[in-house]
């Protein structure tokens, strides 16, 4: 089956990128422009949040290897004591915050 190329949005044998195969996404400047618009993006609140967190967390200051060995070692040796009460009291503590509640 031929195809019209006026039909298909072909112009006079040449393809559109579509056509080709080509799934880029340039958009060609408008003919008679000075120079070209630049492009601008703007991120969300939410999105400037986690990109603040990531750098956080990339510098690695919240995060104490010696602590994590010395608990390691414990866990090993059979000497870590763990306080259920405390753990307990933290875990409620950090559901209800969770869920918007703080009473204490």
């Amino acid at each position: 089956m031929k195809i019209n190329p006026s039909v298909a949005g072909l112009d006079q044998g040449k393809s559109t990128g579509a056509a080709s195969g080509d799934r880029s996404t340039k958009a060609a400047a408008p003919s008679g422009a000075g120079s070209p618009q630049a492009d601008t993006i703007q991120l969300s609140a939410l999105s400037a949040q986690l990109h603040a967190l990531e750098a956080t967390l990339s510098t690695g200051a919240e995060f104490d290897r010696n602590k994590v060995e010395a608990i390691k070692q414990a866990i090993r040796d059979g000497t870590l004591t763990v306080n259920p009460d405390v753990v307990a009291d933290r875990m409620l503590a950090g559901t209800l915050a969770l869920l918007g509640k703080t009473d204490r």
